[in-house]
């Protein structure tokens, strides 16, 4: 997936591997010396094996900026958000970094080291800018903790400490401009291993913001507040309604009844936000939740759009009350009972006519009288 960055749609797993292969350029290109090694079977290294002076240590320490740029292009495909561009801006800062970097190894000059200096300071300073404005979610204005954000993790005094010691540690390549009695090679690894340390620093607080920005969006839970308010009203009127269905319950109205027969049940709720402002914010504004610069960074491929399911109500209906459901419920109890009494009544009609019949025809036996009239009492209480 990181290899062909551009072919899948991106997701946390994705970036978030490609910014550690980042950390790692050093490592990557480096590893060109075994395969140079074993290829001239370890035999006059330093001269068959000088990969500083070569094209492929400045192409192999681009490539994963370059995947991360491939990734950003393909987010900012399927989300539309301008952000995506301006994190594209900054991968392309450190390839432009990587390639100069070679290229003054292999013809070094003072033209070609002031190149180096000034674009690897732009992007040291785009990267360090980026770590903690939008991978940490930092620099916040007008919150509770000064020049963080509302909401910490850690300790207060870690996000402190661990800001400028980010910020150090992305212009380490500083230190190749000091006259330092350290060889150059074991000065290349110390640089490697303290880009290490930052990178894994930078994983704490950049997995914390995206937890928090799951929360703050609604991605980490499992209940999502609905499109509207409920009123101290509509409390008390569902308050009613359980009392009252209770009472129904307990006098045995067990029979099924169908609810939904009213085709006509309005909804009597009134919006807790504005539909065009949803709109702008879809479309590559800034979120509505605060705690994100990213927006919907994380999930462009599995978002719904909200204006679509809220469009899908009718809107007219969202004016006026009509009749609640437990009215209609209570409605339809109402029915069935009359139905049932006035089914009662025709029966015992017809019980009267038969005693009427069994009189005249035995002489008035009041024993088969009794008995005719308790078998149609059974009969009704079957049916």
């Amino acid at each position: 997936r990181i290899l062909l960055s551009y072919c899948f749609s991106v997701e946390f797993r994705d970036f978030f591997i490609a910014d550690e292969l980042n950390s790692l350029s050093y490592s990557i290109w480096t590893s060109s010396y075994f395969f140079c090694a074993y290829s001239w079977h370890w035999s006059d290294l330093d001269g068959n094996c000088n990969m500083s002076q070569m094209w492929v240590a400045p192409f192999l320490a681009s490539l994963p900026p370059w995947w991360r740029l491939l990734q950003c292009f393909r987010r900012y495909k399927d989300s539309n958000e301008t952000v995506h561009l301006l994190n594209a801006a900054k991968y392309t800062s450190s390839i432009v970094a990587a390639i100069v970097t070679g290229l003054r190894r292999m013809y070094p000059s003072t033209g070609m080291t002031l190149l180096w200096f000034f674009t690897s300071l732009i992007s040291s300073c785009y990267t360090s800018t980026w770590d903690i404005k939008m991978d940490w979610g930092l620099l916040r204005p007008n919150t509770e903790n000064f020049l963080l954000r509302d909401e910490l993790v850690f300790y207060k005094w870690t996000y402190y400490v661990a800001v400028p010691i980010n910020i150090l540690l992305r212009f380490t390549w500083a230190l190749t401009l000091i006259p330092l009695r350290i060889h150059s090679q074991l000065l290349a690894i110390l640089i490697a291993l303290l880009e290490a340390y930052r990178r894994i620093q930078w994983n704490f607080f950049r997995l914390e913001n995206e937890h928090l920005n799951n929360c703050g969006q609604y991605r980490a839970i499992k209940e999502i507040p609905l499109p509207f308010v409920l009123s101290d009203a509509d409390l008390k009127i569902n308050s009613d309604d359980e009392e009252r269905i209770s009472i129904l319950s307990k006098c045995g109205v067990t029979q099924p009844i169908d609810i939904m027969s009213n085709d006509h049940i309005s909804i009597s709720r009134r919006p807790s936000f504005n539909l065009n402002s949803m709109e702008r914010n879809s479309v590559g504004h800034e979120s509505i939740h605060r705690g994100s610069f990213y927006g919907r960074r994380d999930f462009e491929n599995k978002q719904v759009d909200t204006t679509d399911i809220i469009g899908s109500v009718n809107t007219s209906k969202l004016a006026t009350r009509g009749n609640s459901t437990l009215e209609n419920v209570l409605t339809r109890i109402k029915s069935l009972r009359n139905s049932d009494n006035s089914d009662e009544s025709e029966i015992d009609d017809d019980d009267d006519d038969d005693d009427d019949e069994d009189d005249d025809e035995e002489g008035g036996d009041d024993d088969d009288n009794d008995d005719v009239y308790f078998e149609g009492r059974s009969r009704h209480e079957e049916f």
